[in-house]
This record gives C-alpha cells, structure tokens and sequence, in this order.
C-alpha cells in the first residue's frame, strides 16, 4: 500500500510540477511577404502547440525556457528555433517542393514524410476541395498510386468501390479499413463530408498497415477533419450548383428500323405494330425517361480559437437530383471539432459529426425504356398514360413508376459518430492518450409498389419496410514515448490497447393487398397477406495489443518494428488471437556525406519493409453454423421444424497476409520529387466459401483453404514545372499496375471450374466461349458440323491437350477470355496559378481490364419481341462479322453472349476548373477576408472504345448495363471567408 501511495505521490508531483514558462508572440509569412495562416508552431518534444491565425499571427503559451520551436506548413520548409529571452519570433517559411517536412498521419501518431518508413500515399486537402465529389471516395480517383477506385453505380449517392494493392480473398472482404481522426469507421465513406476533410493517407504496405493488425490487412485509409486554431474567427461559405446530363447513351433503333429487325427475324407483325409503322410512329423511350439533373452543395463553417480553446464547426447541405426523376439523393451534415487546453499538459477535445441520408432509389425506368418498342406509343389521344403501349401484354410503360406515388423505394440512414479525447503529457517525453468513439446508425428502408407501377401490372400493391439499428463503440489507451537520446540517436515508442464492439439489429416486414394506396409503407398492419417477416441480431467484437519503436541513427538510418495482437470473436475458440508482426527500414541516402558534393538530388531515401496482416471479414457465427425454417406434412396438415443450413467449422483461423516492398523516394533540386514502389503479398489460410457436392445436403463451408499474390509496382511524380512571382505550374502524375492470381485453391493445385477460379489467374475471370466471327454465305458445309446454319455466331473449338479438335462446341471449348480488374491505372493532375486565377485538371485512366457490355447482349437480342441496339446485324446482303442474324424463333441468338466481352480500357477528363480570386484589398473594404468564383467541369470527355457507342466504361465488376447513365456535370461555385 505504501508503494502505491508513493507512485500516486510522484505522479501528481510530476502532473502538477511546472518548469519556468513563458508565452511566444510572432507573425509567420512566406517570401513574398504574404501572410501563412493554419502554419503550426509547437514546441519541439512535446504536444504543446499551436497555428496561425489568418493573418500569419499566433501566441503560444506554456513555452518552456531553453526550448525549441517548430514552425511547419505543408509545402514549406520546416523552421527550427532556439528560445533563450525572446518574447517575439517571427519567421519567414521557404517553399519545400518535395515536401520533405510535410507532417503526415501514420496512425496513432503523426511523422515527417522525410522520416516515413513505409509505403504511404497522401491526397491533400487542393485536390479534395477542388472537385464537387459526392463523397471521399470519389476524390481518390487518380490522386493516390496503388489505389484503384471506381464506380459502383450512377444512382444519386452511390459511391465507388476502393482497393488497395489489388484483392486478396476469394470471398471474405477485401475492402480497407477507414480511420475517421484516429476511430475506425464502419462501412463505406459515403457519410463523411468531403469538405470537411483536411486530407487523407493511404497506408499501403504491411510496414504501415500492420499498426491496425487483422483491420488493416486490405490497406487503411486515414481521414483527418479540420480544426480549429489559436487564430481569429473565420466564417466561412463554400457552395456550388451545377447542371447534370447523360455521359452518353446508347443508339436504339427507330421504329422503321425495328420493324425491319421483326420482317429480317420472322417475328410475328400484330396489326398495332403494321399500323403504327404505316402512320411513322417512331418513338424514342430513353428520351421520355432521362433529362437533366442537378448537384448542389452549400456549407458554413467556423473556425477559430484562442490559446486555450480551438475549434472548427461546419454545416452542409448536400442535394442531387439524378437525370431519372424519380431518383435522388439528400445528406445533410453537421461537424464539432474541439479541442481545449486545460492545463500545458492536459487537453480534451472531441470530433463529432451528424448526418442525416435520404435516397430515392427509385425504379430502373431507363432499362425497360431502352427495351420498349419504338412502334409503342406512351400516351393516348387524350394524353393520358397507356399502361400496357405494345403489342406484347408483358410489355409495361416505364413511364407508369414516374406517376407521384406510383413506386417509392427510399432509403434513410441516420448516423452520430464522435469521439471523445484526452490526453496528458506525464513527463517531457511521454503522453497519454485516451479516446472513445461511438458510432451509431439508424437505417429505414422503404418499399412501396403500387397496383399500377410496372413492377405490379394491376396485381396488388406490395410494401416492405425494413428498420436496421447499429452501434459500435471504440475504447482506446494510447502510451506514446519521445526521447532524443543525443544528437545521433532518437527513438519514438507507442503503445496501444484497444476494444471494438458492435451491435446490429434488424427488423423486416414485407405485405401485398393493402386496402388503400397512399399509406404506402407506413401502415403495413393493414395488409391482407405477409410475404416475409424476419428480425436479425449480430454482434461481434475484437480485442487489440499493439506495440510500435521507431528508432533514428544520426538521422540517416532509421528503423520501425511493430506488432499487434488481435482477438477476433469471429474466429473459433482457439483460433480467436493472432500476432501480428513488421518491420521497416529507411536509408537517407542522401544526408550521407559521399553525397554533399553532388548537385542532381536534394533528397534520396531506399525503403524496405516485410510484415503480416490479418483478415477477419467474415459475418459473426460462421463457425458454428446455423438452421433454416423448414415445413413437413403432420397429420395431413403442415409442420414447422427446422434443418441444419450452413455446416459448423470450428477450426476457422485467421486469413494471413505478409507482403514485401521495396521503395525508393528521390527528388531533384527543389521542384521534383517522385517515389518508385515494387511489392508482393503472398495470402494464405483463406476464408474462403468453399462449395460442396449437392449430395452432402449442403451448398458450401467456410473454410481456411487456398492462397493468392498480388505483385505490383507505383511510381509517383511530382514537379512544380514554373515557380515565377506572378505565375505557379505544378503537376503530379502517378501509375499502379497490379497482378493479382490464384497460387493454390484446395491443396491441389486443381481449378474450380464451377466459382471460376483458376490457379495462375486472376481472382475473378470472363470464362466463356471465344467468338470468331459468323458464320458466312459459302461455308454452310463447315456450320453443318456444329449444328450451325450461315448467320449464325461462329466460336472456337479448342484443341484438346494432344492438339486435336473434335468438331463438337461443349463446356470443354470455353476459355478465360480476361479479367475486369485493371493492370495499370493512371492518374495525372496539374494546377496553374497566374496572379489571382486558377487553373486545375485531373486525368484518369484505367488499362487492361475487360469488360461485359450487356448492351451487346441483354440490348440486343435480335429476336424483334424488345426493341434493340442499332447494331450492324447480319443479312444475305450484310455479311456482317460483328452481329449474327435476325431470329424472331428464340430469346436471343446462340452463344449471344460472347459478343459482350470487350476491352474496358478508358481515360477520362476526370475534372476542370477555372477560378479567380477576388483581389484582397477590394475584399477587406467589404469586410470579406477571401472569395473565390470558380466554373467546373465533371467529366466533360472520355476516351475509351465504347464511347462511340455513348456508353461510359468505368464500373468496379465489369459489368456494363442499362442501369442509370453515367452523367457529366457542369456548376458554378463560391468560397468566402469572412
């Protein structure tokens, strides 16, 4: 007991105690003399800090005597000043180009990117802010090497799919880990404000992911927000509106044109369709359907502080009605960033921010547009909605959902994620840090179809309602120890433990026949018959050690080691834990001495690491299995009972990754620097959904089988191209190229033709027949022997494994056609200022993918019951290659969908922006501190081989079809400082 009162004793002697302080005053500017506000001044070995107000003042507190302060700013090289008896410094920064001193998010913690060890790409805050993205995802387009983001749909609000160095599991998640200042995020990043985000890091070698152990194991992204300063108070409005429009579409044909598809095919001709033909009715579907939309965003935000209390506060509205009607998007947002000083060595703070979605999913009105028949006619003489225009009964008008009231398919999701910190300096050299984070959402989905909508075709109307709650909460005890041992050896250790526990609940209700229409989904107690009732509960949990020593010899040589361990209760018991370990080490080449008399490179740094993550992305309760429902017949009436489902496996392990990079980061004088990466991750034990012969009474198990690689390479460039008075150029381009393939699936080195998976090939595959060409006028002899008559689509036969070919087209005569994953992605963005205008672009590209255009095959089936892409089809007078022939007698034409697989390669002007900025003298008569007018463009081109055809390439999965377009945009924006 003495002994504990003695450590309680020391303790608040050590807390209380105060070394002789002073407070600092000065004024920070660049050099031309202009003011550098946000410039952060601390002192050196300790958190104790602060940044410049807007005109390039700061005062700072708390400084010790025979102190150092540090002055940093992005993009300026970082200032050391001794402090002896001066009350005022003040400080010219100079342009750092290559950034070397730029402090960055490594996780937990932050470091020089001079200094970094691992392989970490940085998006900062100008190329965030520079483009109207609907969220962070989208902003990473082309900004960061090793990243590959695309699209996942058009819809307002839909977001992108990212990967990081490529996909390392079969079935189990491959999506990164997002950190939201410092708290893990769940799910996508659709919620989080992208004008509210300050920049991000994208941690991609296992040197730096392995700090988060099983989270990081397909990369982390750090999102830190923007806060406040000892600075004053700084009102800002940033908004935009802009006018959106089809990125292209697809040229269907006229009515004449598919009334001669219907002659050429021998399709029945009803009277309607010969009469609607004879009076010219030619009507364009997808017209009636799409029209321009709209974006807009509007923000206010507060930021200031004094030398206590920092704070940033923003609200923003975010709104988009998609080119469909019945589709839109709204979010809105509200953030609280505190930070506050309670003594020099204890601080509190909070990041906290609300959002509230509503989309309107709306109904696929485009894809049944495009299948209409052009001979159709939408409305009467009268103007009223014909329900069923064709001649075919199934057939319904698209325009049917566009009624008020028709369809409604809304989704709102509600979410409070904030968290709480503290943190205390117990001595010089070490910290204490605590935070809690709490995120919590709250999802409604809502479904109604009404009797007259196409989904309904007068049958009764249908309502689902789903309620979905989760909370996850993040509880984390951050020991961070500095110390520099002399003037050749310093060390930096951090020390982490960690819990993270979820809670989902859901709840669903699914009803048709309900008496009245306009109580939609909101009264589903009314409904006559239950489709489907269900109610859901998972939770899951996971438990962290981790341990981080950074290690600097004569600042030349530095070396990073961590580890993790992670306790998942996903896993089975005695599987639950794994270690996670990695090393890192960085040679500063060029602060050697054999280096001080060369001129060509002012920085070169050779980079190796070597480390394990850990996957566990797989639902709670897979390793125990589970039962379904099940009905049997019982005294001549029905039982309820259960079966056994999913099969029990509890020797379910963690899935592991270990990568090795090698990297290299040079720059040439003081206008280039680059990095060059090359790695390779080797993933074994994979959770991987494992199929089972339908004789076991089970569809699959997951099991720990099989392993992937991924190999790849970046290389990042930046240059400032002119560096004049009146007149900036800077541009920055990088390059990734990923291949990633299947080394083993089951211990056998055997492929598994039924899930498309093949040793030595990529982890998803186009695996179909090959297509030649049709078959030709003259070569009926050689169609007869595969039951093929000329006109017809003529594929491969591929030789057997002695090289012969049997004249029989089977399953055998498939092939790997190619992959919708991209090997190399590009991205090129540059910015030019002249005296008070901007000018930005970004290009961005992605090669060697192939993708699956439905157009060619779901939109044109050549058979005249839908109508069809305007396509060059086969006639005796048409010896076409590309289409076989017309064919009213079947669906679609045989091995129809081999005409899909096509090369997906495309490069887009992915943004451009012009702006000018008001001159300040002007401003200050008005009281306005700054203002911006821009004009922009999103997407206004894209290069690739399908945009003849209108049709707009980029998608994650491949697939190419009649969902939503992709749209362009052009808008107006302003941003003012007061």
């Amino acid at each position: 007991m003495r002994k504990l009162l003695l450590f309680f004793a020391v303790l608040i002697v050590t807390l209380c105690s105060a070394m002789a302080q002073k407070s600092i005053t000065g004024k920070v500017i660049d050099e031309s003399g202009e003011p550098l506000p946000g410039v952060s001044v601390f002192v050196k070995g300790t958190t104790t800090g602060t940044v410049t107000g807007i005109d390039g003042d700061y005062t700072l507190g708390g400084v010790p005597e025979q102190s150092t302060l540090v002055f940093s700013y992005i993009g300026m090289i970082t200032q050391e000043i001794a402090i002896t008896n001066q009350s005022s410094v003040n400080v010219t920064l100079q342009a750092d180009a290559i950034g070397l001193e730029e402090v960055i998010a490594i996780g937990y913690g932050t470091e020089q990117r001079g200094s970094i060890t691992g392989a970490i790409s940085s998006v900062s805050t100008d190329d965030i802010q520079e483009m109207p993205v609907t969220s962070a995802g989208n902003a990473l387009q082309g900004r960061a090497a090793g990243v590959v983001a695309l699209q996942n749909g058009s819809r307002p609000g839909d977001g992108v799919t990212i990967r990081v160095r490529g996909r390392r599991s079969l079935t189990a998640d491959n999506n990164p880990l997002f950190v939201v200042d410092g708290i893990p995020y769940s799910g996508n990043i659709n919620d989080i404000n992208p004008k509210d985000i300050k920049s991000m890091e994208v941690l991609k070698d296992a040197s730096a992911t392995a700090i988060y152990g099983s989270r990081g194991a397909n990369g982390v992204i750090l999102i830190t927000t923007t806060r406040g300063g000892d600075m004053p108070t700084t009102v800002s409005y940033n908004g935009y509106y802009g006018v959106t429009s089809p990125l292209g579409e697809p040229t269907m044909m006229t009515g004449p044109e598919f009334y001669q598809l219907k002659v050429d095919g021998g399709y029945s001709i009803t009277d309607a369709d010969q009469n609607a033909f004879e009076r010219g009715v030619s009507t364009d579907w997808a017209d009636l359907v799409i029209s321009n939309g709209y974006k807009q965003s509007h923000q206010v935000g507060v930021r200031g502080g004094n030398a206590k209390t920092a704070f940033a506060m923003s609200v923003n509205y975010y709104n988009e009605q998609g080119i469909i009607e019945t589709q839109d998007f709204t979010r809105k947002t509200f953030r609280l960033n505190i930070d506050h000083k309670i003594s020099d060595r204890v601080r509190v703070g909070t990041s906290t921010q609300i959002s509230d979605k509503l989309k309107n999913v709306g109904t696929n009105g485009y894809g049944s547009a495009l299948a209409a028949s052009p001979l159709a006619e939408p409305y009467d003489e009268e103007g009223n909605i014909i329900y069923q225009p064709a001649s075919d009964p199934l057939r319904w008008n698209p325009l049917a959902d566009y009624v008020d009231g028709a369809v409604i398919n809304e989704e709102d999701d509600f979410r409070v994620f904030a968290n709480i910190f503290g943190e205390i300096d117990i001595t010089k050299d070490l910290n204490y840090r605590m935070n809690y984070g709490v995120d919590y959402q709250k999802n409604r989905d809502g479904l109604f179809q009404g009797s007259l909508s196409s989904s309904r075709q007068y049958s009764s109307p249908r309502a689902r309602k789903i309620h979905a709650n989760e909370l996850v909460t993040t509880f984390e005890n951050i020991l961070t120890y500095v110390k520099d041992i002399n003037e050749n050896h310093s060390i930096k250790a951090t020390g982490l433990f960690s819990v993270q526990e979820s809670s989902w609940e859901e709840t669903r209700l699914d009803v048709e026949d309900l008496p009245y229409e306009h109580q939609l989904f909101h009264n589903l107690g009314t409904a006559e018959t239950v489709r489907e009732y269900d109610s859901n509960l998972s939770e899951w949990g996971i438990m962290s050690f981790m341990g981080r020593i950074n290690y600097s010899l004569k600042d030349k040589y530095l070396l990073t080691l961590t580890g993790r361990y992670d306790g998942s209760s996903r896993l089975a018991e005695g599987n639950k834990w794994g270690f996670f370990p990695s090393a890192a080490a960085l040679w500063k080449v060029s602060n050697e001495s054999f280096m001080q008399n060369q001129s060509l490179f002012s920085d070169l740094r050779l980079r190796a690491s070597y480390g394990v993550t850990g996957n566990t992305g797989i639902d709670p309760y897979q390793t125990r299995g589970g039962l379904s429902r099940t009905t049997y017949s019982f005294a001549g009436g029905s039982g309820f009972g259960y079966r056994p489902q999913d099969i029990a496996n509890p020797e379910l392990q963690w899935e592991s990754s270990a990568t090795f990079n090698i990297g290299v980061d040079f720059g040439i004088g003081q206008s280039i620097a680059g990095s060059f990466e090359i790695y390779q991750t080797n993933t074994t034990d994979l959770l991987l959904e494992r199929k089972l012969p339908i004789t076991s009474g089970f569809d699959n198990i997951m099991t720990n089988v099989g392993e992937t690689q991924n190999q790849g390479w970046e290389f990042s460039l930046n240059a400032r191209l002119v560096d004049k008075k009146d007149f900036t150029w800077s541009a920055d381009l990088n390059l990734f190229g990923n291949t990633e393939k299947i080394v083993d699936l089951y211990g056998d080195k055997t492929d598994d033709v039924g899930n498309r998976w093949f040793i030595g090939e990529s982890l998803t595959v186009w695996y179909d027949y090959e297509k030649l060409g049709i078959w030709q006028l003259g070569e009926e002899d050689a169609a007869a022997v595969y039951q093929a008559t000329p006109g017809e689509i003529k594929v491969k036969d591929v030789p057997d494994e002695n090289g012969e070919i049997d004249n029989i087209i089977n399953q055998d005569d498939r092939q790997i056609l190619g992959s919708n994953i991209p090997t190399m992605t590009l991205g090129l963005g540059s910015r030019m200022e002249y005296k008070d205008f901007e000018l930005s672009f970004l290009l961005f590209g992605s090669f060697g993918q192939m993708i699956y255009n439905q157009f060619e095959v779901n939109n044109s089936t050549l058979q005249g019951r839908y109508n069809n892409l305007a396509v060059d089809y086969w006639t005796t007078d048409n010896p076409t290659n590309d289409h076989p022939k017309a064919d009213g007698t079947r669906e679609g034409p045989r091995f129809g969908s081999t005409r899909g697989y096509q090369k997906g390669d495309f490069l887009k002007v992915k943004n451009i922006q012009l702006g000018y900025n008001l001159p300040k003298n002007t401003l200050s008569k008005i009281g306005v501190k700054a203002m911006k007018i821009y004009i922009n463009a999103d997407t206004p081109l894209v290069f690739s081989r399908l945009s003849k055809n209108g049709i707009d390439p980029e998608s994650y999965d491949g697939n190419i079809g009649a969902d939503t377009p992709d749209i362009k945009m052009y808008s107006l924006g302003v941003n003012i400082d007061f």
